[in-house]
């Protein structure tokens, strides 16, 4: 049996009480047979997340989800059902991912050891998103000295995994395809739990903003360990 695609659903907080948000969910769920419309949970990845709110505040909580911004589709009453609907369907067209072995990830990069943070790509739609993990073995030399006794991987370290991540993403296109990519900026880099020896980092970036004739990108970073959101920054990127 095929499996079906995955639609995460985000519920803000419930403060109209008058708001049936199940019914609508279950409603809209019905024009898509071919999907499972399931609890989003962090670090997942989904062509796209249903953000059900009663009201115009949009207080649902959307941080700590790895769904470029374009993939959250917001739904506050049923007047909205057919375009949420209209937006849902193109959500779901053309997401043919793709996934990277090592070797693979090797043939876009021109980053080796001791300074390559991608082991694999599990998810990449170049040019929208990717999920690509690395995995924070002890032996790193970062350890030795970040800090003795109590090693931490060092934050510098998480902004590049995110960049090499955010360079596959937009290396694996056609116009950027064998570019040497320079990191040209961070912004808003918050750090949310330390990344210790043997943590895997599951890692997404998703395109934010490109001005093609500069050949400069802006992508968003979100770094994970055992399903809890790590870092999240935002990436500036040139291809030359």
């Amino acid at each position: 049996m095929e499996q079906k695609v995955q639609i995460g659903v985000r519920y803000c907080g419930g403060c109209n009480a008058r708001f049936d948000r199940v019914a609508l969910v279950k409603r809209i769920s019905s024009f898509f047979p071919e999907a499972d419309f399931v609890t989003a949970v962090s670090g997942a990845t989904y062509p796209a997340v249903l953000v059900v709110c009663g009201c115009p505040t949009r207080c649902a909580n959307t941080s700590d989800l790895a769904v470029p911004a374009n993939r959250l589709i917001w739904l506050s009453g049923w007047e909205e059902l057919l375009p949420v609907k209209q937006k849902l369907e193109d959500a779901l067209k053309g997401q043919q991912a793709i996934s990277l072995t090592h070797e693979e990830v090797l043939k876009i990069l021109p980053h080796r050891e001791p300074m390559l943070f991608i082991d694999t790509v599990s998810h990449l739609v170049p040019g929208e998103t990717i999920t690509a993990s690395f995995l924070a073995r002890p032996d790193l030399p970062a350890f030795a000295g970040h800090f003795p006794g109590t090693p931490v991987l060092p934050g510098v370290y998480t902004i590049e995994a995110a960049a090499q991540a955010a360079d596959i993403l937009m290396m694996t296109t056609e116009r950027y395809a064998g570019k040497l990519p320079l990191f040209m900026g961070v912004r808003d880099a918050a750090f949310r739990k330390k990344i210790l020896p043997g943590d895997t980092l599951e890692i997404h970036a998703f395109l934010l903003d490109e001005k093609v004739s500069r050949a400069i990108v802006t992508c968003q970073g979100q770094v994970f360990t055992d399903g809890v959101l790590a870092a999240d920054l935002e990436l500036r990127l040139a291809f030359r």
